[in-house]
């Protein structure tokens, strides 16, 4: 049976610290809404790539729905002050950081203004910094991202929050060639940990290539199933699959991970095009 979303739902936007009254806002999970979110986040990300063409704008453009249906759609939540009484999300692809910067200025956390000091002397990190308010987690070397949720989700086990909150890590499909993403998924699977939900940005490119010419990926979904996980495959720019799966995670008993099949550079036809990272790229941009 296809997975389909829960209708008539709401959900917060994440609740951060020294934040409450721009996260406080309830958003309706409707897809037009949730449509409209991302082209606004896409339209920040492009003009940060203007501003600064060393930022990771296909990267950053491929995972934009799926981090607005977690923050806008799925919602992330919170029920008191500990680390563990809170919804946790870890871009574990730190280079998309910019998708993540102008979703928590859309949400009110970061200013506009801010964004446009990415990659400046005293400005925003290019990779993502839990300095910056809204960010949970410091990522930028691929692979550690999962292994960080699994002792996040262990401390909620510990104190009793587990089946309340949910550990959300965001992969890129180049990423999980580093052995350490599968450690911590067997870990997770071994303890048990069904709080944890990972998604696979599968855009089909890593820093040297298409993934399958740099190192195939074999049965992906047999690798995470074998090891104990559910797994799950999503158009990754289709927010009513997005949602149905972020709802089916929250109630399964297992992890669970979503490959969220997206197109590189999303939005922008010369990168959709071209497969490229970089406005400016070979793409008739640069100046």
């Amino acid at each position: 049976m296809p997975l389909r979303p829960r209708r008539n739902s709401a959900a917060r936007v994440p609740s951060v610290d020294g934040q409450a009254e721009a996260w406080s806002k309830t958003y309706a999970r409707s897809v037009s809404m949730l449509e409209r979110v991302a082209e606004r986040v896409r339209s920040l990300v492009i003009r940060m790539g203007l501003l600064e063409r060393s930022v990771h704008v296909g990267s950053s453009l491929s995972v934009v729905d799926i981090l607005v249906a977690i923050y806008f759609g799925r919602g992330l939540r919170r029920s008191g002050s500990r680390p563990t009484e809170r919804d946790w999300l870890i871009l574990s692809k730190g280079h998309a950081a910019p998708a993540l910067y102008a979703v928590l200025a859309v949400a009110g956390v970061l200013s506009e203004e801010a964004l446009y000091t990415i990659r400046s002397i005293n400005g925003l990190e290019g990779h993502a910094d839990a300095s910056v308010e809204g960010v949970d987690v410091s990522t930028g070397s691929l692979g550690q991202g999962l292994s960080i949720a699994a002792g996040i989700a262990y401390a909620m086990r510990l104190d009793g929050t587990d089946g309340r909150h949910r550990v959300f890590v965001v992969l890129g499909d180049g990423e999980l060639d580093e052995g350490q993403v599968w450690e911590a998924a067997s870990t997770i699977a071994h303890l048990g940990l069904g709080n944890v939900v990972a998604v696979v940005d599968a855009n089909g490119y890593q820093l040297d290539g298409p993934v399958d010419e740099v190192k195939r990926k074999g049965d992906l979904l047999g690798r995470w199933e074998s090891l104990g996980w559910e797994a799950v495959v999503v158009d990754g720019h289709n927010y009513e699959g997005l949602l149905a799966a972020l709802d089916h995670a929250d109630s399964s008993p297992k992890p669970v991970v979503v490959v969220a099949r997206t197109r590189r550079g999303k939005g922008l036809s010369v990168l959709e095009a071209s497969g490229g990272q970089y406005i400016g790229e070979g793409d008739g941009w640069g100046s």
